[in-house]
């Protein structure tokens, strides 16, 4: 009898983990969007620096037109170049916006994002960071993205070493942003005035421009404040005189002498 029992729990045990087996959740493969920069149009000759590309860090928001329901695209291959491959779960839809970075949303109509008020100084300007840019397509095997804002590229010649740059516009110039996709109008949802950049002692020569980059929304800025701070706390205030316009998907370049 004894013999028996053990014999019938042992069926039942096989039986339960066989059932279990083909219950087991199956975890779908990642779906794949190759996705390119569209990189920044220039309006003036920049240099090689200003080339972006996409890092290991990157991920992407996509939306598909059935529900807007955001998927997250993780990056897979591409470190250091222009197209670079993501992968996550494709969602429902048959025409679909792509957003970087993944914290951006959409419903179909408007982008909503953040601009950074807080930023750290890199050299080269290739890494993409949170600078918002977006694309539309029915094939996620071909995305290319467009910038939704522009970058101010502050050439700075002197004899400082800079532990941080603030720029004050007297208006909203980062945190959360609307942007219509049709007709690419934006618009600042309050925010701060300001950008804060920390340079942990960028030496900045006379002889040669030292180039900061700068998110900022499209517009255009007149007598914008510049405060720079050097290594050992003097603060110098300046002001960028000349009216410039920031455009979506260009790189402006301005010039500051110290």
């Amino acid at each position: 009898k004894k013999m028996k029992k053990i014999f019938a729990l042992s069926i039942l045990l096989l039986a339960f983990a066989s059932c279990q087996k083909d219950n087991a959740v199956k975890v779908p493969e990642d779906d794949v969007a190759f996705v390119t920069i569209n990189n920044f149009a220039t309006k003036s000759q920049i240099g090689t620096d200003a080339v972006l590309k996409w890092s290991k860090d990157d991920k992407l928001a996509i939306f598909g037109d059935a529900d807007y329901n955001a998927s997250e695209f993780v990056f897979r291959s591409g470190d250091g170049y222009t197209t670079a491959a993501f992968g996550g779960q494709k969602p429902q839809g048959e025409e679909f916006i792509v957003c970087h970075p993944s914290t951006t949303r959409c419903d179909g109509i408007t982008l909503r994002g953040i601009i950074d008020t807080k930023v750290s100084h890199k050299m080269p300007f290739q890494t993409l960071g949170s600078l918002p840019m977006w694309g539309k397509t029915k094939d996620l095997s071909k995305v290319s993205l467009n910038g939704v804002c522009g970058i101010l590229k502050l050439d700075i010649k002197g004899s400082v070493k800079l532990q941080s740059i603030l720029l004050n516009a007297g208006r909203p110039i980062s945190g959360e942003f609307l942007c219509t996709i049709e007709d690419g109008l934006f618009a600042m949802i309050g925010g701060a005035n300001i950008v804060y950049m920390e340079t942990a002692g960028v030496e900045v020569v006379p002889s040669e421009a030292t180039s900061f980059y700068f998110v900022l929304p499209p517009g255009e800025y007149e007598s914008m404040k510049v405060n720079l701070t050097d290594t050992e706390g003097e603060v110098s205030y300046l002001t960028l005189e000349d009216v410039f316009v920031i455009e979506a998907g260009v790189f402006t370049s301005v010039s500051l002498n110290l």
